[in-house]
């Protein structure tokens, strides 16, 4: 596999190869969030950072990491809303009062942010189906023999003309 490392990233069977020392860009870029840093800390010009940051391969990573961590993974999300609405359920126990209206905006919240969510997926998968259309085509003519071209074909290959 020559000089690219395969690294896993939302599943095993989706893979993205990047080259370590874009890898290496990469993870210097997603701890610090700043060009100019990344260019201090490894000791190359901005530019070569910036060339690296534009590439397919290292976006595709940095976007994967970036939706794997803190509040932006899913699971993370869900976690976080259904935390919220154990405390809301637990301060009206413990009040002895409170309004479901409180609960319910909190559940349509989160219903919110699922839907959203899912339309996103969604939308993800259309463009992928669109980018996966036919790669290769090929066209096939039948010729008839009773079409002037296909008795022309005829007399021609027969050697009579």
């Amino acid at each position: 596999m020559n000089d690219l490392q395969t690294l896993p990233t939302n599943t095993p069977a989706e893979v993205i190869e990047i080259s370590p020392e874009a890898l290496e860009v990469a993870n210097c870029y997603l701890q610090s969030q700043n060009i100019n840093k990344v260019a201090d800390d490894l000791g190359i010009p901005v530019e070569h950072v910036a060339q690296y940051l534009q590439r397919r391969e290292v976006k595709s990573y940095i976007d994967s990491v970036f939706m794997d961590l803190g509040f932006n993974n899913r699971f993370k999300m869900r976690r976080a809303m259904d935390a919220l609405l154990a405390k809301k359920f637990q301060e009206m126990d413990e009040a002895g009062i409170g309004t479901s209206k409180d609960i319910l905006e909190i559940m349509a919240l989160s219903h919110k942010m699922s839907m959203d969510e899912l339309d996103r997926q969604i939308q993800l998968k259309k463009l992928e189906n669109e980018k996966s259309g036919p790669k290769t085509q090929t066209n096939i003519q039948i010729n008839e023999n009773g079409s002037n071209y296909g008795s022309l074909i005829e007399r021609l290959v027969s050697g009579q003309i």
